[in-house]
């Protein structure tokens, strides 16, 4: 098993605990590139906590702050980190990742309608940010398979049955 696939399991890991919280199924994880070492795993908790905000990669980088932010000097520190989640960042989660200096992040999972990171890299927003990062995504198959079912599972729970996600699965 290489590192990416090992690193997208254990934000799956994350992913099944927010759907037994009842919120959406996404997990994520930030690693140290030169140690190998996990800095830090979340998982959505919008509903879970009553937090708007609460996505999987905004609360990593919460938990991972005194990684990335020195106080006694009020600056970013440079990192050689990269997130790993089940599901494409949206847009507020992408941007929060820009501004923490995170050069990569890899995904399971395509979101076609709030997924961000695709988008922003590739059109003319921020443009010069962007270049500083990089993505890999839906590396496996049968992990976005995964995410997807995962996520058409929880909008079937909540009464929608023909959302983006279940037609993905067809």
């Amino acid at each position: 098993m290489d590192d990416i696939y090992k690193y997208l399991l254990v934000a799956f890991e994350e992913a099944e605990l927010a759907k037994q919280e009842g919120t959406f199924p996404i997990g994520a994880v930030l690693v140290d590139n030169t140690t190998g070492l996990i800095i830090a795993r979340e998982r959505n908790r919008v509903f879970s906590s009553c937090d708007t905000t609460g996505h999987a990669e905004v609360n990593l980088l919460r938990a991972a702050s005194d990684r990335l932010i020195d106080l006694s000097t009020k600056q970013f520190i440079n990192n050689d980190y990269t997130i790993y989640s089940t599901c494409e960042p949206c847009p507020m989660c992408t941007c929060t990742i820009l501004l923490s200096g995170i050069k990569k992040v890899v995904w399971a999972a395509n979101d076609n309608t709030f997924g961000a990171a695709r988008k922003f890299k590739e059109g003319p927003h921020f443009s010069e940010y962007f270049d500083t990062i990089s993505y890999l995504a839906t590396p496996y198959p049968e992990l976005e398979l995964k995410q997807r079912s995962m996520i058409a599972d929880f909008y079937t729970s909540r009464g929608y049955v023909d959302t983006e996600w279940h037609k993905e699965l067809s």
